[in-house]
C-alpha cells in the first residue's frame, strides 16, 4: 500500500515537473560542475550524475509535451535546487538574444534534490543511459553524496591582451566543449587569424571567466572606443560561455565597470547597433581605431566593418568597407551589395550588411552614408 501510494505521488510529481515536447534540459554552471564531480564517483551515484550531465550537455531532445520546470540551479541549501516554471518565462524571450534570462528572473522555486532526481529518472531518455537497476537506496546514496560534496566553484574575471587572447581561444583552455563557447567558430584558429587582436594591445582585450585549474568558462572581447554613443570608453562584445547562466555574470561586471555592452547577445547586423549602458538601452555607432594592417581577420561579431582607408573598425558599414563576417579569415567587401550598401535605384538597404545602418538612419542618429 505504501509502495503503491509512493508510486502515485511520483507519477503526480513527474506530471507536474515535466511534460517535455522536443525540449532540452538546462542547468547553471554551478550545478553542472557539481554533477560532473559526482559523475566520477563509483556505482550508481556516478551513473545517475553522468546520465543527467550527458542529457544536458548533449542537448538531447526529451519527449512528451512541455517542460513545466527547467533551468535548474544550486541554492544556499545543500539538499535543494531551484528551478523556473515555464509559465514564468517571458513569452517573447529569445534564447539566442539573452540565454541567461531564466536564471535571473523572479518566480524561481525550490525543490529537494531527491524529488527531482526521482522525477528525472522516470524520463526514458535519461534512465536509458543507466545500466544499473535503480533502487530506493541508490536515490538515498545520491542525495547524501550531493549534500556532502563541497565543490570549489570559485572563478574570477580577468582581462588579458596580446598573445593571451589567442591562448584563450584554444579549446584546450576551455572548461568544456559545450555551449556557445565550445561551439564558437573561432575556437582553435591559428595565431595569424588573431593578429588584429594580439597586436592591438591598447585597443583590444579579452575578458575571461577562469577557474582555479586555469580553464575558462566564458570570454568576451572588450574594445577601447574611439567613438561611442554615450560616455562609455569601453565596449564588451558578444559573450561566449559554456553555461548560459554565466552570461549574467558578464553583464553584471560590465555594469560595474561602466562598459557598454550588447542589448542582444548575438552577431546579427541589425542588432549590432543596440546596446545597454548603466541599466538603460540605447542605439548608435561604435568605432575603434586600429594599429596596423593585416592579411587575415577573425569573424568579428559586432565591430565587423573595416575601413582600411580610415583605419578603423565599426558596427556600421561605410562605402566600400570590408565585411568581417567570414569564418575563413577573408577580408572582403559584402558579396551581396559589393560595398554599395544602399541601392541607388530604390534606396533599399543591403539585407546582408546594411540593416543596422538602416535602423540608425530611421532613428536620425546617422544622417548620411560615409
Amino acid at each position: 500500500m505504501i509502495k503503491g501510494y509512493n508510486g502515485f505521488l511520483l507519477q503526480q510529481l513527474k506530471a507536474e515537473l515535466f511534460s517535455l515536447n522536443e525540449d532540452n534540459l538546462y542547468a547553471s554552471s554551478e550545478l553542472l560542475v557539481k554533477l560532473k564531480k559526482m559523475s566520477n564517483m563509483k556505482g550508481t551515484v556516478g551513473e545517475i550524475a553522468t546520465a543527467i550531465v550527458d542529457t544536458i550537455e548533449d542537448e538531447d531532445w526529451l519527449s512528451d509535451n512541455d517542460t513545466k520546470q527547467n533551468f535548474f540551479d544550486v541554492t544556499d541549501k545543500d539538499d535543494t535546487i531551484s528551478f523556473l516554471p515555464s509559465n514564468k518565462v517571458p513569452k517573447d524571450w529569445d534564447m539566442d538574444d539573452d540565454p541567461a534570462l531564466p536564471y535571473g528572473v523572479s518566480g524561481r522555486n525550490e525543490i529537494k534534490i531527491g524529488r527531482i532526481i526521482r522525477a528525472l529518472l522516470k524520463i526514458a531518455e535519461i534512465s536509458d543511459k543507466i545500466d544499473s537497476s535503480i533502487k530506493d537506496k541508490d536515490y538515498e546514496d545520491f542525495v547524501n553524496a550531493f549534500k556532502a560534496l563541497k565543490v570549489d566553484t570559485t572563478r574570477e574575471f580577468k582581462l588579458v591582451n596580446g598573445e593571451d587572447i589567442h591562448k584563450y581561444y584554444q579549446m584546450k583552455n576551455y572548461y568544456s566543449s559545450h555551449g556557445a563557447l565550445g561551439g564558437s567558430c573561432m575556437a582553435d584558429e591559428g595565431k595569424g587569424t588573431f593578429r588584429v587582436y594580439t597586436e592591438n594591445t591598447k585597443k583590444v582585450q579579452l575578458l575571461i571567466l577562469i577557474d582555479s585549474d586555469g580553464k575558462i568558462h566564458g570570454r568576451a572581447l572588450v574594445w577601447k572606443l574611439k567613438e561611442s554613443p554615450c560616455e562609455a570608453k569601453y565596449f564588451m562584445d558578444r559573450v561566449y560561455t559554456n553555461a548560459d547562466s554565466d552570461v549574467i555574470k558578464f553583464k553584471q561586471l560590465a555594469e560595474e565597470k561602466g562598459f557598454l555592452y550588447k542589448l542582444k547577445n548575438n552577431s546579427y547586423v541589425e542588432d549590432n547597433v543596440n546596446f545597454m549602458y548603466k541599466g538603460k538601452s540605447l542605439m548608435g555607432e561604435v568605432k575603434v581605431k586600429l594599429d596596423g594592417d593585416f592579411k587575415n581577420y577573425p569573424f568579428i561579431d559586432t565591430m565587423c566593418f573595416l575601413s582600411k582607408k580610415l583605419g578603423d573598425l565599426s558596427n556600421i558599414p561605410t562605402k566600400d568597407c570590408y565585411f568581417l563576417h567570414s569564418v575563413a579569415g577573408d577580408c572582403e567587401i559584402c558579396d551581396r551589395c559589393e560595398g554599395e550598401i544602399i541601392d541607388d535605384m530604390d534606396d533599399s538597404y543591403c539585407s546582408e550588411c546594411g540593416l543596422g545602418l538602416e535602423k540608425l538612419f530611421k532613428a536620425k542618429i546617422v544622417k548620411k552614408l560615409k
